[in-house]
């Protein structure tokens, strides 16, 4: 009996916290409109804003739960307190299910609008008409390099990178759970994921066609309309499309991550802990590249990613695509533009 009278007095006490976090939340919720009110700008995201509050509660964080969970739980209080602000309307490359929607997810929480794109190039031409606010789009993994359709898309669009998402990435072999067809089996999957998990395939899947397809969700969207194909995605994909995941983890790389960016009109502003993103177009000549790169360590600025693509402009002229860091509104990076733009060779800010 007073193991129950015990229970009784810690729920009485929880139902007791509840309340005051409830009262706590509408108080919050209240002093994001008056925030909202006294904001000049529509767009009411600010990711440097929020990766301060993300921030200050790592720091502050000393209890039970882990910083993971404290930025989870946080992330949803910011995105039901900034739908009373402004409600944003976001795109990603669908269809529903995909990576890009949980990366979405995971930086603006479940309060946003969101609109599912059948390709990389329509999520940046949805921003650019202003159909939508923000969009997200892969555009680099571990395992296997670039997005070049994205990179491609950042030279042709006036759009800015606002934010980053690093997700880790599982893929899993999902379709029904029933005896399948001795040939004519078919795993459908996007082109990189095929990549990603090309050892698994070769060595358990060795007799199966490879089919690539615009996205993960499409392959388990084809997966759900027939049994004779399989396909390859998360299990958001397998849950959405009712579908079973006959093998889990077949990614060859353990920490196999995809990094997402977060494009818009709107520029952050720093949090001191900032990364920016570059994109210099050089000559076909000796050390074009070398002179690029001079700036950087004579400034001590830190590269942490560089690629490139062929430029559309000419034949044998090339486009390096920079990330380092530092924010552009820093005495550096400014100087850094400075002495690139006194190089023969074009320079585009794609954003901190």
């Amino acid at each position: 009996m007073s193991k129950e009278k015990d229970l009784n007095s810690v729920r009485d006490k929880i139902d007791s916290l509840d309340e005051r976090i409830l009262s706590l939340l509408n108080e919050r919720a209240d002093l994001a409109i008056e925030a909202g009110e006294a904001k000049e700008e529509s767009i009411k995201y600010k990711p440097a804003r929020e990766a301060t509050i993300f921030n200050k509660l790592i720091e502050t964080n000393k209890g039970t739960l882990s910083n993971d969970q404290i930025i989870s739980i946080f992330n949803e209080i910011i995105s039901a307190c900034r739908f009373t602000e402004s409600n944003l309307k976001v795109a990603y490359l669908g269809p529903e299910g995909t990576y890009s929607e949980s990366a979405l997810q995971n930086k603006f929480g479940s309060s946003v609008e969101t609109k599912p794109e059948p390709s990389i190039r329509s999520v940046f031409e949805e921003v650019k008409k202003g159909l939508c606010d923000f969009g997200i789009v892969p555009i680099e993994n571990s395992s296997e390099g670039s997005v070049n359709l994205t990179l491609d898309c950042l030279m042709d669009f006036d759009l800015t990178i606002c934010g980053e998402i690093e997700m880790r990435i599982e893929h899993n072999l999902i379709g029904y759970n029933k005896p399948m067809p001795k040939e004519g089996v078919e795993i459908h999957a996007h082109e990189q994921a095929l990549a990603q998990c090309k050892d698994w395939l070769s060595s358990y899947c060795p007799q199966a066609k490879l089919v690539p397809v615009s996205s993960n969700s499409q392959a388990a969207i084809n997966a759900s309309a027939s049994e004779g194909v399989l396909a390859i995605g998360g299990k958001e994909a397998a849950q959405k499309y009712d579908l079973d995941i006959l093998d889990s983890n077949i990614e060859d790389s353990s920490s196999n991550t995809t990094r997402f960016i977060v494009i818009g009109k709107s520029q952050s502003s720093q949090t001191g802990n900032d990364k920016t993103s570059i994109v210099v177009t050089t000559r076909n000549e000796e050390g074009a590249l070398y002179s690029v790169l001079l700036p950087f360590n004579k400034l001590s600025l830190n590269l942490t990613h560089i690629t490139y693509r062929p430029s559309k402009k000419d034949k044998w002229h090339y486009s390096f695509f920079l990330d380092f860091e530092g924010h552009e509104d820093e005495d550096d990076v400014r100087k850094l533009f400075k002495q690139l733009n006194n190089l023969n060779a074009e320079v585009k800010i794609l954003g901190s």
